[in-house]
């Protein structure tokens, strides 16, 4: 297995975005602001700065070491050269949340250890029994699960306005950057970026969605509910021809699954078809693990971005890379550095044909 080293030569921390918001009683808070950890590596500094964005009850803390107390990613990433901007999102971790900016929810144990940790003892999908590489039993009371399950905080309620306040945040990240990055969002936050390129698409060089929301206009976890109004986010995105109301302009078409394992997916029917006409020219690594629930439907996600009009859409499916046994929290798992390595080999690789 690969293993990381270095550390970053420069480390500071500083919040973008945000606005003043005046109460009833005239008194005003800052909201919206979103926490910035940015790391940077000893030596030679690639030209692509990469940005990490959390998921769903998590942190930017994800990234910097693993429940095991191995290095994260951003010891991997920068002992690779590349300069690193560690985020929080808005209303999450260091991020403020205001009482107002909506309710809050927060998952159970659990929850967490049906659909991340101890997803084999369920089985709630097939791919569940492949699930080999969570270090420990993944269940409360083992050590390294307690010190995930410390680490999950409460969210907002409403994508929508997690999305807005994070897209908008995202400009303001990048335009201080003013560097071309590479976007790499997991899970919940996997809609980000789809955000943050339609509005930076001449500084959004590349996006990797680890298991991104999905499957388009669905979410599913172990029940299917309706999710993304706008296929890949909730929040409004461009498309051309350009879309009013996403529920009547986005025509809908189900396509069946293939393969046993599989379930089945929605894409735009073909007779009025849009094109996500901002991200056209980013290229995309959509990174599946073979034990998660994703596993039964992040393809169809892959057919929904091409056939939005995006030229160049890659699916890695880790075990036909022949790394196997991983779920949702791959970047946390005993092979984590192994996944890092096929997602930097893409990086470099593109950044070839830019």
């Amino acid at each position: 297995m690969a293993t990381a080293s270095g550390t970053p030569q420069k480390r500071e921390t500083f919040y973008v975005g945000g606005s003043y918001v005046q109460d009833d009683n005239g008194n005003h808070t800052f909201q919206g602001q979103m926490y910035v950890e940015h790391l940077r590596p000893n030596g030679v500094i690639k030209p692509l700065s990469i940005i990490f964005i959390h998921g769903g009850t998590r942190t930017g803390n994800d990234w910097l070491t693993k429940p095991d107390g191995d290095p994260g990613w951003a010891s991997f990433f920068l002992s690779r050269g590349y300069d690193l901007y560690i985020v929080d999102l808005p209303f999450r971790g260091r991020s403020p949340w205001c009482p107002g900016n909506d309710q809050i929810v927060a998952y159970p144990a659990e929850q967490i250890q049906k659909m991340f940790t101890a997803c084999k003892q369920y089985e709630l999908w097939p791919q569940a029994k492949l699930h080999t590489q969570w270090p420990g039993t993944g269940m409360m009371g083992d050590p390294l699960f307690d010190k995930l399950y410390a680490s999950t905080i409460q969210q907002i309620n409403s994508p929508l306005i997690q999305e807005t306040a994070s897209q908008t945040a995202f400009a303001a990240l990048l335009d201080r950057i003013n560097k071309p990055v590479v976007l790499v969002g997991h899970s919940a936050g996997g809609s980000i970026p789809w955000l943050v390129a339609d509005i930076r698409p001449h500084l959004v060089k590349m996006i990797v969605g680890l298991e991104p929301t999905g499957p388009p206009f669905f979410k599913v976890t172990v029940v299917t509910t309706l999710g993304s109004p706008y296929g890949i986010c909730h929040a409004p995105v461009t498309y051309e021809p350009p879309v009013q109301d996403p529920t009547k302009d986005l025509k809908k078409k189900v396509k069946k699954a293939i393969s046993p394992g599989l379930i089945d997916g929605t894409l735009q029917d073909d007779s009025s078809l849009r094109k996500l006409i901002n991200l056209v020219d980013i290229p995309v690594l959509v990174v599946t693990a073979p034990a998660s629930y994703h596993a039964q439907y992040d393809w169809i996600t892959v057919e929904y971005l091409r056939q939005a009009g995006i030229k160049k859409v890659e699916h890695l499916r880790l075990e036909d890379e022949g790394i196997f046994g991983n779920g949702h929290m791959m970047f946390m798992e005993t092979n984590s550095d192994d996944i890092a390595a096929k997602i930097e080999d893409w990086i470099a690789k593109t950044a070839k044909g830019l």
